[in-house]
């Protein structure tokens, strides 16, 4: 038995037997365990070309982004070869240490990176210093359909918002922001890559502006966890108005990115899907529309 499913036995067992108070405080000490036996480390990285320093800052990031199978092997390749334009504003929601921003970043005129946690962007802040992204902007707020305050999990292996099933779960209270609100102050984005692990049609339905624009898209879609905010995959979709776009799609696990033939995207097993969305007037004129209908 595996290191981390034995931890995810012993988490389920707590959680099981124990009080909300003594399930929280144990909870925190197995995260405080965890990461003071994980000594942090500077590596180099290379996905699809693009080599780059990466300040592995903790044990989730070594988890997230070492060895092989990961769906970012797919993903970023796909964003850069398919999605990116060298004048485009990205607003990254969900940047956590940066892993998958820097090689965006380095194609693209100015990146917006908005991570919640203040531990994970103290590493995103490294990371960038550590590639010398002087196009990227640091926003530190979770992001919502509502201006406000809201609880948001400790560990981000967890997830990521804090519902009403995780009164055991140690949480950390920050700003909550609608994207539109940040589209005031930069600018409305040409590429929105959204990573909330189940919070996304909150994040859409506080982008009511920028969607009217059109976006280019990169959504990861937590088919198990978007639940717990009262929401499924069909309202999800309803938001995202897939009809505006050419459709594409990782699956999971994590092979290869496809178009979508029509089939039912509510149907796809949890844990999650990858969706790419590119306006239908932007993929008539984009260079690379030969390479899309050869994959």
């Amino acid at each position: 038995m595996t290191a981390e499913r034995l931890g995810q036995q012993l988490r389920s067992f707590i959680r099981d037997v124990s009080p909300a108070p003594v399930t929280q405080l144990v909870r925190k000490v197995l995260i405080w365990k965890r990461n003071a036996v994980f000594r942090p480390y500077v590596s180099m990285k290379r996905i699809h070309e693009e080599s780059f320093q990466f300040y592995t800052g903790d044990s989730t990031a070594r988890m997230w982004y070492e060895g092989e199978h990961h769906e970012w092997m797919v993903e970023v390749p796909f964003i850069i070869d398919h999605m990116l334009s060298a004048t485009d504003t990205v607003f990254e929601v969900g940047s956590h240490h940066g892993f998958h921003l820097i090689p965006i970043a380095r194609r693209v005129s100015r990146a917006i990176a908005i991570e919640p946690n203040p531990h994970n962007v103290a590493i995103l802040k490294k990371n960038l210093a550590l590639n010398s992204l002087n196009n990227v902007t640091v926003v530190q707020a979770a992001i919502g359909d509502s201006v406000g305050r809201i609880a948001i999990l400790q560990d981000t292996n967890e997830g990521g918002v804090s519902s009403g099933g995780m009164s055991d779960l140690p949480t950390i209270t920050v700003d909550l922001l609608p994207l539109d609100r940040l589209a005031e102050k930069f600018g409305i984005p040409q590429f929105l890559k959204i990573d909330v692990e189940g919070f996304e049609d909150r994040v859409l339905r506080g982008a009511s502006q920028i969607m009217r624009h059109r976006p280019k898209i990169a959504i990861e879609v937590h088919v198990d966890w978007i639940a717990r905010y009262g929401s499924c995959v069909e309202d999800l979709l309803g938001l995202l108005r897939l009809d505006d776009y050419e459709v594409w799609i990782l699956g999971w696990p994590a092979v290869r990115v496809t178009r979508w033939a029509g089939e039912d995207l509510k149907s796809y097993p949890p844990p999650k899907f990858h969706l790419y969305l590119l306006p239908r007037e932007n993929t008539q004129s984009n260079p690379n529309r030969r390479r899309f209908d050869a994959d």
